[in-house]
């Protein structure tokens, strides 16, 4: 967290801000719609982004400390294998690991 100096290492929001959420259909790559939590530093943009009339709610940015090179069993991880993420961003860090170990598991 030091080095990080309270911000997320990958998008610069701060520890404990809010940002404001807001559901949005986009469409993606492949021509289909998706239903997408999309979010905004100001409330502001928002509402002007807002185009679908759904909720906006606040959301309270948490760091959580991510572990780089997903190695559950390595509990002598260096500081460089490390970084400070909000839950946004883990979540996202996470995903290809998640769905690695998913599609490779035996039944």
């Amino acid at each position: 967290m030091k080095r990080a100096e309270s911000k997320c290492e990958e998008c610069g929001l701060e520890h404990q801000s809010t940002v404001y959420s807001v559901k949005l259909t986009l469409k993606d790559e492949d021509g289909r719609y998706k239903l997408r939590s999309i979010w905004f530093r100001d409330i502001r943009d928002a509402n002007r982004e807002n185009t679908e009339w759904r909720d906006i709610k606040p959301v309270k940015v948490i760091l959580t400390i991510a572990h780089l090179d997903h190695d559950e069993s390595n509990h002598e991880v260096t500081d460089d294998r490390l970084k400070a993420l909000c839950q946004a961003c883990h979540c996202r860090y996470d995903a290809k690991e998640k769905w690695r170990r998913i599609t490779n598991k035996e039944f």
